[in-house]
């Protein structure tokens, strides 16, 4: 059975518990794990992903665009907007 992540939580029917002495450990309990992991990779990314969904772009978008020119400033509001498949991020300076 493949994982349900990101779009769900995985059970103990995706990913088989196993008793020792008891039950038999199959392939599919293996596999059954490996799949979970790579789909916890594919959501948090590698450095430097283009997969907008995955952590790394996200969080990368924000730092990018959170970073005001120089000065000083109190940024009160970060607005996050997808649309086309690309992160907008955007901020509220809130001035004094």
């Amino acid at each position: 059975m493949t994982s349900k992540f990101p779009a769900q939580l995985d059970t103990d029917a995706e990913l088989h518990k196993v008793a020792d002495d008891v039950d038999e450990v199959l392939a599919a309990h293996h596999n059954a794990l490996a799949e979970a992991v790579k789909a916890i990779e594919e959501k948090i990314g590698v450095d430097g992903s283009a997969i907008v969904e995955s952590f790394d772009y996200i969080l990368k978008q924000l730092a990018i665009k959170s970073v005001p020119p120089e000065g000083d400033y109190r940024v009160t509001n970060i607005y996050v907007k997808a649309q086309n498949r690309k992160l907008a991020v955007d901020y509220d300076e809130g001035g004094e």
